[in-house]
């Protein structure tokens, strides 16, 4: 997991790139990181474009992701999401706590429009 900032916009926005598998055995990885991003900024693109794999411990470490971002009053938004990920969001009804996009660019301008999906 990786994450730089992005201004193109305006404002400062943390692009988290996923990969792999986001599972029991690296969750908490990304919980540990998180809490740091947060002190850069309080709004959040997670690019799933490399993400294959996700179970309920990778959906609540994501989930944990926007609490908390929402508790700074931020934002965490998804873009990219291969079909297998995307029907684990529809399953679980996770799908209806995020703004979710078909690319990056699209999530991270969608800060400046002031537009949640």
């Amino acid at each position: 997991m990786s994450m730089h900032l992005d201004t193109s916009t305006g404002k400062t926005i943390g692009v988290a790139r996923i990969e792999g598998r986001l599972d029991a055995t690296n969750s908490g990885s990304l919980l540990q990181k998180f809490p740091e991003w947060l002190q850069q900024t309080n709004h959040f693109v997670f690019d799933c474009s490399a993400l294959s794999f996700i179970d309920s411990s990778g959906l609540g470490a994501i989930v944990g992701c926007l609490r908390k971002a929402l508790e700074k009053n931020g934002d965490l938004r998804l873009a990219c999401l291969d079909p297998r990920v995307s029907m684990v969001f529809e399953l679980t009804k996770a799908k209806q706590l995020f703004s979710i996009y078909a690319d990056s660019h699209e999530a991270i301008d969608s800060f400046s429009a002031g537009n949640r999906q």
